[in-house]
């Protein structure tokens, strides 16, 4: 992987941690049931396996993050 490349995972992963964080920030003073609280940990979870995996597989830390922020955002637009 050239420096261009592992500099564009990098971007790309913090952009969708970035996002997911603030979707999370955005329900963080909600009321949420049994489901959603599940959820937001599981997000979370996906969260901490995308840094973590970030120094070893970078397509797979970016995919997690992805993932998180798409989980993130559909939780934060369950409440409009």
């Amino acid at each position: 992987m050239t420096p261009d490349q592992k500099r564009q995972y990098d971007t790309a992963i913090d952009q969708s941690l970035s996002r997911a964080q603030a979707s999370l920030a955005g329900v963080a003073n909600r009321t949420l049931n049994n489901d959603q609280q599940r959820l937001v940990a599981q997000i979370r979870n996906i969260m901490q396996q995308a840094q973590t995996s970030r120094s070893s597989d970078l397509p797979g830390a970016k995919s997690l993050a992805q993932r998180a922020e798409v989980l993130a955002k559909d939780l934060a637009g369950s409440f409009r």
